[in-house]
């Protein structure tokens, strides 16, 4: 019997931290590395010269997009679907969790007056900085 109550009372304990790590406001920064980018049948692919911990990409450029697809290149180096974003003027942001060197953006619907410039990651800040 003790031992279950051990159990739970260390289950109760990891939950409150793990809820606590959920809650506290993540602060992320630019990574500063440069990013290049090409336009291919299949999508406009962007990337970063090694992999990171990725939490979230900007899309910059102009004008309205609707119906993306993001995609992400896994350690096997094939596209993992992530995310399908109705859509918004740009520049807007996505939030995603990859540890990734590379996103890929699949426009459903075509617009004339939108264009990506170029995608910015950004990964979480740590404590110390």
């Amino acid at each position: 019997m003790k031992k279950w109550k051990c159990l739970l009372f260390i289950l109760v304990c990891l939950s409150q931290v793990s809820c606590a790590a959920f809650l506290t406001e993540q602060e992320y920064v630019l990574i500063d590395r440069p990013v290049d980018g090409m336009v291919t049948f299949h999508g406009e692919i962007y990337w970063l010269p090694e992999s990171a911990a990725i939490r979230k990409i900007a899309l910059l450029g102009s004008g309205q997009l609707q119906n993306l697809e993001i995609h992400v290149r896994d350690k096997k180096r094939k596209w993992e679907f992530v995310k399908k974003i109705p859509g918004g003027r740009l520049p807007f942001e996505v939030p995603l969790t990859a540890e990734t060197d590379a996103v890929k953006i699949i426009k459903r619907s075509r617009i004339t007056d939108s264009r990506i410039d170029t995608v910015q990651f950004y990964t979480v800040a740590d404590k110390g900085d």
